[in-house]
């Protein structure tokens, strides 16, 4: 045999892995054991455990070295670099986005889960109306109705012309979708600036009663109701 297979402990006795010992030139039936080695054999090592040599035989004891552990207050995350028992305050088990430890285990931490879904619903609940109040409304101040564009762009040209006092040219599409600059007077420019206003409005107040039933659900922790608002389930 030129080699024999020894274990491997690191300067606090931890068994790190297996090595080999060679056979000494001088003396028959002799081994170089490195530094730290031993010939006997540690135990099979379950999970959480590690084996230490005490000068004489093996011990296992608890070790999560190399795990990732979670904080039960805070939620961070540890990476355990030495053996021993679990650090205090920590947990094995990963939490889940906005959960609590309770009870010994991670809960849903439902007042965070509502205030992030009422964020969730107020920033859709805002873009639906903007986008709608942008998306063009409709006006008869010309004998037929016209389709007039409200990007801000618009809403800024419309309101210049309103400020002149004078009558003037205007970008509206008729029936058939055809989108030409057709000359309004004054009062007919008030008529289609009433229109969008009205347009406006409407979407604003059916934000309102939007935001006013998320704040009801809110104040009643009622996940439920809260889920189920939607600017689709209002009418306007």
């Amino acid at each position: 045999m030129t080699s024999k297979t020894v274990y491997q402990t690191d300067h606090q006795g931890m068994y790190t892995g297996e090595t080999f010992a060679d056979p000494c030139p001088l003396e028959p039936d002799v081994w170089l054991i490195p530094g730290g080695c031993v010939e006997i054999a540690p135990p099979t090592i379950p999970a959480h455990k590690a084996a230490r040599w005490n000068g004489s035989a093996w011990a296992l004891i608890e070790s999560y070295q190399g795990e990732t552990v979670y904080h039960k207050t805070t939620c961070q995350p540890l990476l355990v670099d030495r053996p021993g028992p679990l650090p205090e305050g920590y947990t094995l088990a990963v939490p889940g986005d906005h959960q609590v430890w309770s009870q010994g285990q991670w809960v849903d931490d439902v007042p965070a889960q509502l205030q992030l879904r009422y964020a969730e619903q107020l920033r859709a609940v805002n873009a639906a109306c903007e986008q709608e109040i942008v998306a063009g409304f409709v006006c008869d101040a010309l004998g037929e109705t016209y389709f007039y564009d409200s990007a801000l762009v618009d809403q800024i040209n419309l309101n210049s012309q309103l400020l002149s006092g004078a009558g003037g040219l205007v970008a509206c599409r008729d029936t058939d979708n055809v989108k030409a600059y057709r000359e309004h007077t004054a009062e007919q420019l008030h008529l289609v600036s009433d229109a969008f206003n009205e347009h406006r409005l409407a979407r604003l107040q059916k934000a309102l009663v939007i935001k006013q039933q998320m704040d009801q659900a809110l104040l009643a922790s009622d996940f439920g109701a809260l889920e189920a608002v939607s600017w689709e389930a209002v009418e306007a």
